[in-house]
């Protein structure tokens, strides 16, 4: 007897999200959550496995919370798709993050830290220069 077969058992799969942690320091000490359907479940960074229903489709969302809830992507995952999605959560919570096939997502966002990065450091350097003068 398969699980079809049995009456209120629903067929289910499993789905690999795998959220990628950023270069920098940036949210790597806020961990992203993911809501399947509605239901919130922590993810973490690094690869992580979920069962959901096989016969429907199924809406995925990750997005980060924090002070307030930013970084969110969303796909819906239809049941002949590949079960496998990447999320890259975006450098700062000023711009969008992207949730898709493994690969195909970048972490967007990354030149504004460099760019805080040097400003800092320009600043360092006048203070330190000017101690010399």
């Amino acid at each position: 007897m398969t699980d079809q077969s049995l009456p209120g058992v629903v067929p289910t799969r499993t789905i690999t999200i795998d959220s990628r942690r950023l270069p920098l320091i940036a949210t790597s000490w806020v961990a992203p959550v993911v809501l399947l359907d509605g239901h919130r479940f922590p993810l973490g960074w690094g690869p992580r496995v979920f069962t959901v229903p096989a016969d429907r489709p199924v809406r995925v969302q990750c997005e980060i919370p924090y002070i307030f809830t930013y970084g969110r992507a969303e796909v819906v995952l239809e049941p002949h798709h590949a079960p496998e999605l990447e999320y890259s959560a975006p450098a700062t919570q000023w711009f969008a993050a992207e949730l898709g096939a493994p690969g195909t997502t970048t972490t967007r966002g990354v030149w504004v830290l460099w760019l805080m990065i040097a400003v800092l450091t320009a600043i360092v350097v006048g203070f330190v220069a000017l101690q010399f003068v």
